[in-house]
């Protein structure tokens, strides 16, 4: 049996036809007009847009996932969060994904951060221990009070952005997200065998991490060539 499945579709509609999912990851389109192949127009006025983004997470929140995470542009984050979001008794806690290889600009400070929102319910047991990193404190100043598994990362996570000579880069869509950002939500948020959804599945960075990790997942995408794409990489 097949636990990694690829879905065409409007993930809006898709959703409530699936089963209960772990956890739900979300990476809607920015709004900034890039060209995505088969989809939807990128560029909405800003209401409708927010309005979009608000779907998104009722959507995922009336699905009832341990935990939803959902990168999106930081122009939208505080118009979106002022909205009057009810989370419906979900915790609410917003990461920073702090990324190298930025867009360099002359003219002002370029952009090297992405939002992150995480809703959680009350008692979500994170797996922390799996996404320890090396202590500065140990490493550096071999501090005896340091854990020597190193330490949990704080709520900023740097990771560089996926560039074209990256190995993980996929051509074939004009963006993506780095598989370790993705490992360590997923790490964090599901153990072995749970199933986690990608509502946006884009390049499929997903689908390839859950398969690596052993998790089970379910990537909703409208665009059918980047469906194929998806499909023909995984020989599925």
């Amino acid at each position: 049996m097949n636990d990694n499945k690829v879905i065409c579709g409007d993930c809006i509609k898709v959703l409530p036809t699936l089963g209960w999912a772990k956890m739900i990851f979300a990476d809607p389109p920015d709004n900034l007009g890039v060209k995505y192949v088969g989809g939807v127009g990128d560029r909405l006025e800003d209401n409708d847009y927010i309005d979009f983004l608000l779907d998104v997470v009722y959507s995922a929140m009336g699905h009832k996932p341990d935990s939803f995470w959902m990168s999106h542009y930081h122009s939208y984050t505080i118009p979106m969060l002022n909205s009057g979001i009810d989370f419906q008794g979900y915790n609410a806690k917003l990461f920073m994904w702090r990324f190298t290889f930025g867009q360099h600009r002359e003219t002002d400070c370029g952009n090297g951060y992405r939002p992150i929102l995480r809703l959680s319910v009350p008692d979500m047991v994170w797996n922390t221990n799996s996404i320890r990193v090396k202590s500065a404190r140990l490493e550096k100043y071999n501090d005896k009070r340091a854990n020597l598994n190193g330490k949990v990362p704080d709520d900023v996570w740097e990771f560089p952005r996926v560039c074209g000579t990256h190995k993980e880069r996929r051509g074939w869509i004009p963006n993506q997200h780095p598989e370790g950002l993705i490992e360590r939500m997923i790490l964090m948020s599901t153990n072995p065998g749970d199933l986690v959804i990608d509502m946006f599945g884009g390049s499929g960075t997903v689908h390839r991490v859950c398969k690596r990790l052993g998790r089970r997942s379910i990537s909703i995408e409208i665009s059918e060539e980047y469906v194929k794409n998806i499909l023909s990489e995984n020989n599925m």
